[in-house]
């Protein structure tokens, strides 16, 4: 049985990531595939890391949604060695803070309810 994690827990924030591949068609990057995951506080580190994918011409950290969140980078862009290819990883932090926020009044009002019961019991 695995061991409950209170909702403060940085495993327990959960983040949605979209990656996105890309292909160059003339002067111009075309999407291709589209991929939608949910990811933990813990794990958002190793996707927005400063060091780059193996086998990769060039890297980018950019932050694209500037007033939603306090973090300093959302997005990780890298190119692959031929040049043709490209894929994008973008985490959505301001999503990710309501969750939280959803989790944490959960916890409370479940704390709570159970505190009123056990009253009237």
């Amino acid at each position: 049985m695995a061991k409950r994690l209170p909702y403060w827990d940085n495993d327990r924030r959960i983040f949605p990531m979209t990656k996105t591949d890309y292909v160059k068609c003339g002067s111009k990057w075309v999407p291709v595939k589209q991929e939608t995951s949910c990811i933990s506080r813990n794990q958002t580190k190793y996707v927005l890391s400063k060091q780059g994918l193996p086998g990769e011409r060039s890297h980018r950290l950019e932050k694209r949604n500037r007033y939603g969140h306090n973090e300093p980078y959302d997005t990780f862009s890298s190119i692959r060695c031929d040049g043709l290819k490209k894929s994008t990883w973008q985490v959505d932090f301001e999503q990710g803070n309501k969750n939280y926020i959803k989790l944490r009044n959960k916890h409370y009002y479940d704390k709570e309810r159970y505190a009123k019961k056990k009253k009237n019991k």
